[in-house]
Order: C-alpha cells, then structure tokens, then sequence
C-alpha cells in the first residue's frame, strides 16, 4: 500500500509542486499589491537603485547590497531619478534618501515599489523549490510535498519574501549552501565545494549575520570525519575549510566591485597631496573591538574607506548598543533570551506546532531507542543529511537567543526550511494514522493561511488570541511596519470620513496615499489637546503600545476600545465631538 502510494506521489510530483508554488506566488503578489511601504523599503531600494546607477554604495551600508541590488533590477526599465543632488546623498541619511527617492521621482512610488517586489517572490519561490527538490532526493517525494506545503501555507513566508528585504534572500543561499557542503563531505565533488562557497558568498552578500554559517560548515566537518576517521584527515578538513572561506571572500568582494579601487593602499606622501581621500580609520565606526580592529588595520595598512569593512563596523556596533525592542509589554534596549521562543510560538501556525510537538515525540522516542543500543554506532550510520539538517538549527538558534536586536520573527527564516523538512520527514514516517495525521495539518495549516489573507504580516495563530491580541505579545515588524496605508486610504473613503488625525509609524509619506490628516494624535499629557481634539485618530499599534515613543504617550487611547482595525496595525478611535 506505502510502495503505491509511493509511485503516485512520484508521478505527480512535478505538477505538485508548480501548484503550490503558483499558489504561494499568486497570494503574495495579490496581497503585496494592497499594501504600502514598510519601514525598510524606501531606503533599501534606494540604496540598491543608486548603487547600481553610480557605483557608490553608501546609503544604509549596514547590511551589503546583493539583496537591494537584486531587487532594484527592474527599475533600471523604469529608470527612476538618483536624487544625488539632495542633501541626503552627501549626509548619507538612509531615510530621507529613500523619501527623496521612492516619493519625489519621475515614476510613482506604487510602480517603483510593487516592481521592486517582484525579484523578491521569484527569490522565495525559488527557496521553496530547493526545499522541494532537495528533499525529494534525500528523503523521497511525500517529504517533498509536505515540506514545501509547510512552506508554501506559512504566513511568515508569505509576509516576508514579499518585501525589499534580505531575509529570505539570506535563507535561500544558506540552504543551498549547506545542502552543497553536506553533498561534499559525503562524496567529495570538487564542485559541490565551489557552490558550497559562492552560495556562503552569496549568503554573506546579503546580510552579515551569515556569518553563522562558518560555525555551521565546522561542526558538520568534524562530525564527517568523526564517521569516516582516517578516510578524512584533520589537514584536509581544514584546507577545505580555507577553500570554502577563500572562494566566499572573493564572491563578497566581487559584489563590492566598483569600490575595488578603495583596496588599495594610500602612502601618506599621495594623503598629503590630497587631503579629500578619506581613509579606513576616520569612516570605520569605532566603540566596538571590531570597529577598533577595523580600524587598526586601515591605519597599518593605509587603507582607504571601503562601505565592506565600514558596515561590518556599523552592524558590529548596532549588535553591541542594541535595537529597541518589545515582548509582553515589556521594552528593553538588549532585548531578551526569549525573545525568538515566544515569538515563534505565537506566530507560528498551530498546524506546524502540531507537526512540531509529532516530531518531538517521534524524536524522544528514537532517542530513548538509542540509549538501548549503542547510541554512537547508530549515529555514525544514521543519513549525513540529518546532520545537514539539525546542526544549521542547533547552530542558530542559540545565537539568536543572545542576540540584542529583538524586532521580528523573521530574523528566524534562516531555520525554516531545515525545520520543514525536518517535521515533513517525520510525520512521512508514521506508519499508522499517518495519512489522516498529514491530512489534519495540511488541512488546518490552509485554513490559517486563507483566514488571515491578505493581512500574513499580522498573523499571530488562534492560541494567541489571533492578529487582534497581537500587541499584547509583539509589535514592529511582526505586526506593523508601515504596511497598511493604503487600508488606511480605503477606509476613510469607504466611510466618507473628513477629519481624521494620525499618528503614522512609517517611513512613508501618506499624503501619497491619498490621505490629508488634519494633524497629529494629541499625547496622554497634552490636556488641551485632548480636550479639543475633533477627529477619528488613526495611530500605528507600534506607537500606541509605546514603541519607540514614551510609553505613557498614548496610554489614554489605550484605555478605550477602538471603533476599527485596519490590517490589525493601525487601530481607529472615534474621538468627534459631533457625528
């Protein structure tokens, strides 16, 4: 019965899988399309736009510019204007850059900003069909099916890979990049370790915090050649290792390319000569031991300025002060240990928790197994793809946990696809009640899904209390990031409203949208404003519940109850004195 199973899954395999992907493109480009900017957009599109245009990546260098530039190709059919001569440019301000560009330019904001989008759904589409092609060569079809399902259904990947973002970019060339250094340490190809390296290059390129990924490529070597023993000398392990970090500098350094003529050292002789060279150690952010480092090194070596070494300094520092942060009510400055354990229980589906608590059980019970027999011997046989998959987990997750910038769940992408496959791979392996267990979560998992349609964003499960009780767990990125302007747009015209006030948590202009607030939400300690306040006050759920703002602003708006919810982030209260 499982061996015909088998042999359908297989045959239809393909058209499955282009179903599901259609499925998961469709929806994010239906609901991306109803949303507005978030934060990040405007400059991080602003940053890859003007680097491909000028060669000169120096807006928001933080993070590096592959994912910016990828999703700034289409505007080059477009041709939006570089506003270089806008005082931001020379300031280097991120935001009022990506103002200047995204809503004061010769094409609209709309059309540059759903284009934009597009690069970004084809790059989580294709991180859905790795998912779905590598496990199906591992650990068969059904596995396949079923993780790409969990994949194609969760919210969070819905959210998330539609925006100009690096998230799921990073995601996508870490997977690649450790399915390729899992290959090569089972058969050796010369050529899965060069894609090994580019992919960490490529994942490196994209957000600093790969970085992880070095840990990761260590501990699934030793864990070879603790299987292998001689057949895997230590000198050889490591030259790989230096093989691979070799290859992924160049590939990083190769996207740095138009600052290539920054590399090379400056004689105080040229300095002298000329005085506007700026050099490494006046750019490099100190405060940090990296940034001190950095800067140790430019100064030995006569290094110019270089956006590499300067936003690793940045990021190095952003790390070290930390990012205001909110969980529970609470607010901290350094974030907490967790942080990333809640918010994945509460914005996780109840379909993929009830795969995850079925894998835990199957997971105790191997493991008691083992502990009856000889638990090293079953290790050293057991598949190397397990160990491609839960050491990547093991790995991050912990760094996650200490980290200090607490300010969504989607810093936990990087982990998804090897948890999917994971939970895919066990429940494929129940023998009885199987099916109808798949069945159940696949059923629920599409249901949560459509229910929240077109607000993923804002999705927390059922458990928590729904999208509605999200503020009492988590805001910014997780709930409101800016997105629902344009649902803002829609709800005054569709109830004919006139005087509305705001107080907006975007980096938008909202005048763009349509929308003309007659001023600001008066704050709780603003007695005369209060008093003759006369509007209906639309107000982000971040300021409200005190983000990034006292937390006293707004607590006697938080004492009513609000007349709507507009994509459950920006929440309207009747405060007219006539209706």
């Amino acid at each position: 019965m499982r061996a015909e199973a088998s042999r359908v899954t297989e045959r239809f395999f393909r058209p499955l899988v282009i179903l599901l992907l259609t499925v998961l493109g469709a929806v994010q480009v239906l609901s991306v399309r109803q949303e507005s900017q978030t934060w990040d957009e405007a400059f991080e599109l602003a940053s890859g736009y003007s680097y491909l245009k000028t060669g000169e990546y120096r807006i928001s260098i933080e993070h590096p510019p592959l994912a910016r530039v990828i999703a700034a190709l289409p505007l080059l059919w477009l041709a939006p204007r570089v506003p270089v001569e806008h005082p931001s440019w020379e300031k280097r301000n991120e935001y009022e850059f990506g103002r200047e560009f995204l809503h004061f330019n010769r094409v609209d904001a709309d059309t540059l900003l759903q284009a934009a989008r597009l690069p970004m759904i084809l790059l989580t589409l294709c991180l859905g069909l790795a998912i779905a092609l590598w496990t199906r060569r591992k650990l068969g079809a059904a596995a396949a099916l079923f993780a790409l399902l969990l994949f194609a259904f969760d919210p969070n990947v819905i959210a998330n890979g539609r925006y100009v973002k690096n998230d799921v970019a990073m995601t996508l060339f870490a997977f690649l990049s450790c399915a390729a250094w899992g290959a090569f340490l089972e058969n050796g190809r010369k050529s899965r370790l060069v894609m090994a390296a580019v992919t960490f290059g490529l994942a490196l390129a994209t957000k600093f915090s790969a970085v992880f990924l070095v840990l990761v490529y260590v501990l699934l070597g030793l864990l070879a050649w603790w299987r292998r023993g001689s057949e895997l000398p230590v000198r050889r392990l490591v030259l790989w290792l230096a093989v691979l970090m070799g290859i992924a500098g160049l590939v990083v350094v190769a996207v740095y390319a138009p600052h290539a003529k920054s590399l090379a050292p400056v004689s105080n002789a040229a300095r002298l000569k000329n005085p506007a060279i700026r050099m490494l150690e006046d750019t490099v952010t100190p405060y940090t031991k990296t940034g001190d480092i950095l800067a140790w090194i430019g100064r030995v070596l006569g290094l110019q300025s270089h956006p590499l070494p300067e936003g690793i300094a940045v990021f190095a520092r952003h790390s070290s002060v930390g990012h205001q942060a909110y969980l529970l009510g609470m607010r901290s400055n350094q974030g907490w240990w967790y942080y990333f354990p809640v918010a994945f229980l509460v914005k996780t589906p109840l379909a993929t928790l009830m795969a995850l608590a079925v894998g835990l059980l199957l997971a105790v019970r191997l493991a008691f197994a083992a502990l009856l027999k000889a638990l090293p011997g079953r290790l050293r046989a057991a598949r190397f793809s397990w160990f491609v998959l839960v050491v990547p987990i093991l790995v991050y997750v912990p760094l996650a946990m200490t980290s200090t910038i607490n300010c969504g769940v989607r810093h936990l992408l990087p982990i998804y696809p090897f948890l999917f496959i994971l939970l895919s791979a066990g429940l494929v392996s129940l023998s009885r009640y199987g099916l109808v267990v798949r069945g159940l979560i696949a059923g629920l998992l599409i249901v949560e899904s459509a229910a929240i349609y077109p607000h993923y964003l804002a999705f927390f499960n059922a458990a928590a209390g729904g999208p509605g009780n999200g503020p009492r767990y988590l805001l910014d990125s997780n709930l409101d990031w800016g997105q629902d302007a344009k649902k803002l747009k829609a709800y005054v015209t569709e109830h004919n409203i006139a005087r509305v006030c705001t107080c907006y948590f975007g980096s938008a202009r909202i005048e763009s949208y349509g929308i003309s607030p007659l001023g600001n939400v008066p704050i709780t300690q603003d007695l005369k404003g209060r008093a003759e306040v006369d509007c209906l006050a639309a107000i982000s759920v971040t300021p409200l519940y005190g983000l990034y703002v006292p937390a006293e602003n707004y607590a006697w708006l938080r004492a009513r109850k609000p007349m709507a919810k507009i994509g459950y982030s920006i929440y309207v209260f009747d405060l007219r004195k006539t209706r």
